[in-house]
């Protein structure tokens, strides 16, 4: 009974370690996304006066953005060309999603937190 017990918990235990190793969302085709890759969903760090990466890409229509902020901080994600609509806002230590629907072009996004843009928290986004 102890030795099924203890395979229990290790099936249960590498489960979860899989699950955490996902790297993104699934745009409802499979594929997993990932700030480089054109997909429905894109993720994103926001650190101390950072966006990580600084170029994301995506396909046209809903995207859901992902923001991992890992700084001190609290920081939103804004898109100036949609009439700066915010579409995240994440608390130090949070990690928040926010969806908007957007039509193929080149996208900028930023941090409205005041200062943090002209910090350098700004990134290009190509949808397509």
């Amino acid at each position: 009974m102890k030795t099924l017990r203890s395979a229990t918990i290790v099936l249960a235990a590498a489960a979860l370690a899989l699950t955490g190793c996902g790297g993104g969302g699934d745009n409802g085709d499979g594929d997993a996304a990932t700030g480089a890759e054109a997909t429905g969903a894109v993720e994103i760090e926001a650190g101390d006066l950072y966006f990580d990466p600084e170029q994301l890409s995506a396909t046209a229509g809903e995207i859901e953005f992902t923001v991992n902020n890992v700084g001190a901080a609290e920081h939103d994600l804004v898109i100036e060309e949609a009439g700066d609509a915010e579409v995240v806002f994440a608390a130090p230590g949070e990690t928040a999603s926010g969806t908007i629907e957007l039509e193929a072009g080149t996208y900028t996004y930023y941090c409205t937190i005041p200062g943090h843009r002209a910090a350098g928290m700004e990134g290009t986004l190509e949808v397509s």
